[in-house]
């Protein structure tokens, strides 16, 4: 007689998933499916249940793993499937109660050959992980795989967690509160819940703001879909509307619009958020307003050298002012979702130690040349004046 909790526990080494369905009784989730994650450092499992349209994820060692298959999985499920990385078995209960091993087949390979494993390892949103959003932007089909059209994208969301992981590798709180501006379609920040809340166990709080209120609704509604209490989001517009005033851990702008980013980061700036993650797009203020009058001339004379010039000119006074403020940003090349050029991020955590050399350059280029920077002008107004000197 079968028994599949002894066939998980020898499957546990290098277990993909586990997932039972087909209850015997209304009163069993109608689906569990089980996956390894990795939480501050450990392996351990992540038990999905759905009820009602919502998931529910409980974290848990293997030996609680095998203790809740044994006394509340095992008889309770018609179906059960066990990917390893040695075979992907599917067994079924038969009337007497036990589970008869119906196929097995040795696992696939991952998409892109044999190399492939060990290249999935390095991605903190894996394969076979019930992640919605992936599943909504057709990155990931309906049973979790990759979708081999799309892997370049599944790379580079990937390539945002890794940044968003590898600064708060060492983040101690049980909680974490995060505005995302500019929020869009969001399905970063849903992914970047998704990361928080299941993948790390914190307790997620996320704000998305956006314009567009229809967008807003839309997200709302899916939030509610995937079950995540505690992200919402609200129709606002980031350089008039009063935002949040909660004690915020994190501010995020991907591609918010010319001197959305602006406003985004002098709010990130006025309430002590710690981290930023800042993504900038359509950089026209500086572009809009220069004028020629010094060394920089011999850049302002071809549209397109211009254009680029004065994007680069940008992210390089809002670093300043940053460092200015006490963070120390760094300025990395970002792939983007969308294939766009505009591929830098500024990273930035708050450490206290004020520079100012930067911000007085910034200045004297902006007397020079005449350009308005709103970023600037909103942390350092009287300065940009010519009312008080730095």
């Amino acid at each position: 007689m079968a028994r599949v909790y002894q066939e998980l526990e020898q499957a546990l080494p290098g277990l993909s998933k586990a997932v039972y369905s087909q209850p015997v009784d209304a009163l069993s989730a109608p689906k569990v499916t089980v996956r390894p994650v990795t939480v501050k450092g450990g392996l351990c499992y992540q038990i999905e249940t759905f009820r009602d349209n919502k998931a529910y994820h409980k974290n848990v060692e293997a030996e609680e793993l095998l203790l809740i298959a044994e006394n509340e999985l095992e008889g309770r499920y018609r179906q059960v499937l066990l990917v390893s990385l040695r075979e992907s078995a599917q067994y079924v209960l038969r009337q007497r109660g036990d589970y008869k091993k119906s196929s097995s087949s040795p696992s696939l390979p991952r998409p892109g050959g044999g190399e492939s494993h060990n290249r999935s390892k390095e991605y903190i949103l894996r394969e076979g992980e019930n992640i919605p959003a992936l599943v909504d932007l057709g990155i990931f089909t309906s049973d979790f795989k990759i979708v081999r059209s799309r892997y370049d994208k599944y790379k580079q969301i990937n390539r945002f967690i890794e940044l968003v992981d590898q600064e708060l590798k060492d983040y101690q709180g049980r909680e974490i509160s995060i505005l995302d501006f500019g929020c869009g379609k969001s399905y970063l920040t849903f992914i970047l819940y998704y990361y928080f809340a299941v993948k790390r166990g914190l307790e997620a709080k996320i704000i998305g703001y956006d314009l567009k209120a229809d967008v807003v609704e839309n997200c709302n509604r899916i939030a509610e879909k995937y079950g995540y209490d505690k992200l919402r989001f609200q129709h606002a517009d980031v350089s008039r509307d009063v935002l949040s005033q909660e004690h915020i851990d994190m501010v995020v702008t991907l591609h918010a619009c010319d001197t959305a980013t602006d406003f985004a980061l002098d709010y990130a700036l006025r309430h002590g958020v710690k981290y930023i993650f800042s993504v900038p797009c359509c950089q026209h203020e500086i572009n809009s307003s220069i004028h020629k009058g010094g060394e920089l001339d011999i850049l302002l004379q071809h549209g397109i050298i211009r254009e680029r010039v004065c994007a680069l000119l940008t992210d390089s006074i809002r670093t300043a002012v940053l460092q200015s403020r006490g963070y120390e940003p760094d300025v990395i090349e970002f792939i983007d979702l969308e294939h766009s050029p505009k591929n830098i991020m500024l990273r930035a955590r708050y450490t206290g130690k004020e520079r100012r050399k930067s911000l007085e350059q910034a200045l004297e280029l902006k007397e020079k040349y005449g350009f308005a920077q709103k970023l600037l002008e909103l942390q350092y107004p009287e300065e940009c004046a010519g009312k008080k000197p730095l």
